[in-house]
């Protein structure tokens, strides 16, 4: 299997009971402090972080062995701080690749979140909130000059249907 994360490297890869895959990873990022811009090089502690990744070919859980640096500045209130990654920023539990699919699996594909959501095998809160995010990112729509306009299909009435009687004319029985 090809994992093909930026700045992460496989360090294992197994088969579950269930016939799934549990693939864990570490990062090969060099870790600086995010006050002082320090690079460290003592490490003070190791945890297992799961991630919500893209699903290829089945379901896989992801584990990071997310490690805790020391800062090594004297000067640096920040005692110590856990590594983070462009792919999964801080405090994040997603990679940037399942959001972006998501995303695309929405705009692109037509599909509501609820469905993206389900193929992706995560929250439809999730989905949501990438989309919200992207939104967040798209240009002003004063600024745009429109290229095709359309027609809104609209119903000013609602639908009303009557019974028709047996007796009455266009009710559709036919004796003969």
């Amino acid at each position: 299997m090809i994992f093909n994360l930026p700045e992460y490297r496989v360090v294992s890869a197994s088969v579950t009971a269930d016939d799934g895959r549990r693939i864990v990873v570490e990062s090969t990022a060099v870790p600086g402090c995010p006050s002082c811009g320090v690079v460290s090089e003592r490490v003070k502690d190791r945890r297992l972080q799961r991630l919500r990744d893209v699903p290829v070919a089945g379901s896989a859980v992801v584990l990071w062995r997310k490690r805790r640096w020391f800062c090594d500045e004297p000067a640096c209130l920040r005692g110590s701080f856990t590594e983070a990654t462009a792919e999964v920023p801080r405090r994040a539990r997603s990679t940037r690749r399942l959001l972006r699919a998501l995303v695309d699996a929405v705009v692109r594909s037509g599909r509501a979140a609820a469905e993206a959501a389900a193929a992706h095998g995560v929250s439809w809160w999730l989905a949501q909130s990438a989309l919200d995010a992207a939104a967040a990112t798209l240009p002003d729509v004063d600024s745009l000059a429109p290229k095709r306009l359309g027609i809104d299909e609209h119903r000013y009435r609602s639908v009303r249907f009557f019974r028709a009687d047996e007796n009455s004319p266009g009710s559709g029985s036919s004796r003969g």
